[in-house]
Order: structure tokens, then sequence, then C-alpha cells
């Protein structure tokens, strides 16, 4: 292989680097995606199967809640990551409507990211009984009784759960298939994206 050769290649290793999230972040990212998975195949089997106010289905709420709360606090740590940390550009040959899309599908993301914890959270802060994280005292959310009053209506309780259950979830799945949707699109109809948030090597074609 010639100079010119190595220098090429070596100039196009490192532009895809350039063009590829960080480790922490790719970790992040398949981290926080499969327990949010995880966490929605809980909150199914817990709502729709068990019985409720069972032991099981309280067993499995402990459970749902630990996992809600560390979803929170890994997608602050994804954000702060991301602050100091942007992320890469999109390849040009992308449509402009693609690009503004999917931009709007990441922000939309983690805003949900943090909705469904913090409604979920705010759903067990309203009960008086104590909350645990993975068996540790964990805080009520503070400042619920002065918002909702104390005791809180059962109308109110109902409300913030029908929109943590059903309106925000549903939101959810809906950006995950648009997001799964177009990483799928770009993949066979490049240019390809989904190798920057992999450890997989870069297309020949990377945009």
């Amino acid at each position: 292989m010639t100079t010119a050769e190595l220098a090429s290649r070596e100039a196009t290793s490192v532009a895809s680097a350039n063009r590829r999230y960080g480790q922490v972040s790719i970790a992040l990212h398949w981290l926080i995606a499969a327990m949010v998975v995880v966490q929605l195949c809980l909150g199914w089997y817990m709502n729709e199967v068990l019985p409720d106010h069972s032991p099981a289905q309280a067993q499995i709420q402990t459970i749902h809640i630990s996992w809600g709360i560390t979803i929170l606090l890994l997608v602050l740590i994804r954000i702060g990551v991301r602050l100091t940390h942007p992320a890469p550009p999109l390849p040009a040959a992308m449509p402009f409507w693609e690009r503004v899309l999917a931009r709007a599908t990441h922000v939309l993301f983690y805003l949900l990211l943090i909705a469904l914890p913090l409604s979920g959270w705010t759903i067990v802060s309203l009960r008086p009984a104590p909350i645990h994280f993975w068996g540790l005292p964990w805080p009520h959310l503070p400042g619920m009784a002065a918002l909702f009053g104390s005791p809180v209506p059962r109308p109110v309780r109902h409300e913030i759960a029908h929109i943590h259950v059903f309106i925000l979830i549903w939101i959810a799945l809906i950006t995950l298939a648009l997001h799964v949707a177009g990483a799928l699109w770009r993949q066979f109809n490049g240019p390809r994206v989904l190798w920057r948030m992999t450890w997989l090597e870069p297309p020949a074609n990377a945009g």
C-alpha cells in the first residue's frame, strides 16, 4: 500500500470518527433503549395481566418504580453528555425535511424520557406510602401537597395516571416507531446513519 493510500485511509477513518457518536453516548443510548422496552413490558404486564391490588402486582410495581427512576437518572446523564459532546452532523446528502424530522424526534424523545418517569414519580408521590428505589428510601416529589392539596382528590390522581399510562406512553410508542423506521429507511436507502450509534465499521459511502 502506497503512502498516498495510507494517508487516504487515515483521513477516511478520522472523518468517520467525527461522524460517529462517542463511546459513552453509544453505551447510554442502547442501555436506555433496552431499559425502556423492559419498562413498557413491565407496565403492560402489571396493568393488563396481573389482578389489581394483588401481591404480585405490588411486587412488579415496586420493580417498575425503581426501573423508572433508574431510567430518569440515566437520561439526565445522557443529556449532560449530549450537552458537553454535541451530536455529529447528519449527512449532507440527507434531504432537509429528514434532518429536521430526525432532530425533532430526538428532542421529543428526550422530553418523553423525562416526562414519563416524572409523571410516574408524581403518581407514587401522591400516595402516603413510602417510595423505595431498589430497596433504598426515595423521597416523594416535593410540592405535591401545595400543588394538588392534601389529601389529593381522587379525580386528580386518576387524571395524572391516565396521562402517564395512556397519553404519554402512546406518544412514546409512536415516536419510537418513527425513530426506528427512519433509521431503517436510511439503512436501506442511503446515506446510512445507523452505524453512527453503533460500534460497527462505517459503510464505504458513509455520508
